[in-house]
């Protein structure tokens, strides 16, 4: 695929600049002096992305600063958390100052023209997703839900869920919160462990060396095979990724409520290694290196240091060649990195979609740091640029060059872009808090994995408030769409919802097993086996041999 050097006339939010050392060439300056200083236009003219695509700049500060990772609610609007605490508190000594923000686009022009500050004082966090009526967030040593129950845009209710993920260095702390088929919520470990509990079971966990999966209303919590430093994702059909700083992507094989039932086994590594090929990235430069030579070589050959955020891309939008498309992003180096899946058995391969001296999104600007991304209602890729001069933790930094340094030199900037082909128009918006929930089962049907998700999300909660008729049409309404959609995606939701909801049925379970799809028989036997287990007097094992043991060979 070939590259274009994109440069385009955006939106002026303020006249925050920034600088960067000088020069196309790519070298490593451990020199802090400053340099060029660059307005907000001059650093986004130095992005490139991969053809046939075209990047646009959606939001900067002062409307966002720090941005991490966000999340678009049922309404439209864009919830962001930002680390702005990063890497040693706002005042140099701990304290904390992350936020929470709301973004607008009130004129409809597809970029974000107002910001809410939600909340504030928040201990780096990391993570954020819609839930109910606000939203949950990571912010170590706790999961917090957050909630405005006033009205005036400001959370004013601020619960602990769970406690207990190990503090430390902040690019090894607990991340994530990544929706699951299974109707759980699922976290990364973030490499730092930890004993959990939950406030509302007193339930506790030790999450060494596993991710974990929370259910934020109840407070049941459970660990999940694999650990994650930051971003544990997956793909359509609930196969879980993660990584770490050298690695862009594993692949978690084996699932520890399986393996749990036999205690005297010994089963091999849960997490396999999927790259194939070499492990070099293709910056732009100038690299700005502060970290202590012996943990980053001068002159060395880029190769992933501080991979993060890996996402499988799960839309239309970008066409067949993105089709199980990996996006991984790489702060130091200023670049985000795509991949792609191919099948191979009950595990994947993970090859590079550009393999010749390319990225997907590059930027010559070294203080560019793209960190969380997020495929969009819109099927375009979002992208969160914290933009800082030093990205690496002081912990990597050597103490005499520390002492020369700013640590926060940038903790007033950040951008959000979106990436989308050219030649594609823009997808519109539903206004999903205005459904009811036979549209909302309807809205199942989508290209869009978030809007199958939130959907899935959001049938769960409305379902205990639905009187006795709505909950019987809605659930014929996914009995048919189970039955009759010829979207094996719908298929998968509309399973996975009655399941949610606790309607799943016989029947359903026998469309399930032998639904023409393979994913969809995975899921299948994966809902009935949670049936057997919970509901015991219920269902009668024998009935359901022959139609498993068929299964035992596919």
């Amino acid at each position: 695929m070939r590259f274009r050097f994109m440069s385009f006339l955006v939106v002026v939010f303020g006249g925050i600049g920034l600088h960067s050392a000088t020069g196309q060439e790519m070298h490593h300056v451990l020199d802090p002096t400053p340099g060029q200083t660059l307005t907000r236009e001059e650093s986004f003219s130095k992005i490139e992305v991969a053809d046939p695509f075209a990047i646009e700049l959606v939001a900067a500060e002062p409307l966002v600063m720090d941005p991490v990772d966000f999340d678009w609610g049922a309404d439209g609007r864009l919830w962001v958390v930002e680390m702005a605490d990063y890497p040693t508190g706002v005042d140099g000594r701990g304290e904390p100052g992350g936020r929470v923000r709301v973004l607008e686009d009130r004129d409809g022009d597809g970029t974000y023209d107002h910001s809410t500050l939600f909340a504030d004082q928040l201990s780096t966090p990391s993570g954020i997703l819609v839930w109910r009526e606000g939203v949950l967030v990571t912010a170590c040593p706790d999961v917090l839900y957050l909630k405005d129950t006033t009205g005036d845009g400001v959370a004013d209710q601020i619960e602990k869920l769970y406690s207990g993920f190990s503090e430390g260095n902040q690019q090894h702390r607990v991340n994530g919160l990544r929706w699951g088929l299974d109707n759980w919520v699922y976290l990364a470990n973030g490499d730092s462990g930890g004993t959990v509990v939950s406030h509302r079971t007193g339930k506790s966990v030790n999450i060494s060396g596993r991710d974990l999966r929370i259910r934020p209303d109840t407070g049941e919590i459970e660990t999940q095979s694999g650990q994650t430093q930051f971003g544990r994702n997956r793909d359509d059909w609930g196969n879980w990724f993660g990584c770490n700083n050298p690695n862009p992507i594993f692949h978690y094989v084996l699932q520890e409520g399986y393996l749990s039932r036999n205690p005297h086994l010994v089963p091999p590594s849960v997490r396999r290694d999927i790259r194939v090929g070499d492990n070099q990235v293709f910056p732009i430069g100038p690299i700005i290196s502060h970290c202590d030579p012996v943990h980053r070589p001068i002159g060395a050959t880029p190769i992933f240091t501080s991979a993060c955020g890996t996402i499988v891309y799960r839309d239309t939008l970008f066409g067949l060649d993105y089709e199980g498309a990996t996006f991984t992003s790489e702060p130091v180096y200023n670049i985000v990195h795509a991949r792609k899946l191919v099948p191979k058995g009950v595990t994947f391969e993970s090859v590079k979609i550009h393999d010749d001296g390319q990225e997907f999104f590059r930027s010559a600007d070294p203080w560019s740091r793209p960190a969380g991304m997020h495929v969009g209602p819109d099927g375009a890729l979002y992208i969160a640029d914290m933009v800082r001069e030093v990205i690496e933790h002081p912990e990597w930094i050597a103490d005499d060059l520390e002492a020369q340094l700013d640590l926060r030199s940038g903790a007033d900037l950040g951008r959000i872009y979106r990436v989308a082909p050219r030649d594609r128009g823009r997808r519109d918006f539903r206004r999903f808090n205005q459904a009811t929930p036979m549209e909302l089962v309807e809205w199942l049907d989508s290209p869009s994995g978030w809007q199958r998700d939130l959907v899935q999300r959001m049938l769960r909660w409305k379902w205990p408030d639905l009187d006795e008729q709505s909950q019987r049409k809605t659930r014929d309404k996914l009995h048919r769409l189970l039955k009759e959609s010829e979207n094996p995606l719908a298929r998968l939701h509309a399973l996975a919802s009655l399941a949610g909801v606790n309607e799943v049925s016989g029947a359903d379970l026998r469309l399930a097993l032998q639904d023409s799809h393979p994913g969809i028989r995975r899921h299948g036997i994966r809902i009935l086996g949670a049936q057997f287990a919970d509901q015991p007097g219920q269902w009668n094992e024998s009935d359901w041999k022959e139609l498993i043991e068929r299964l035992a060979t596919d």
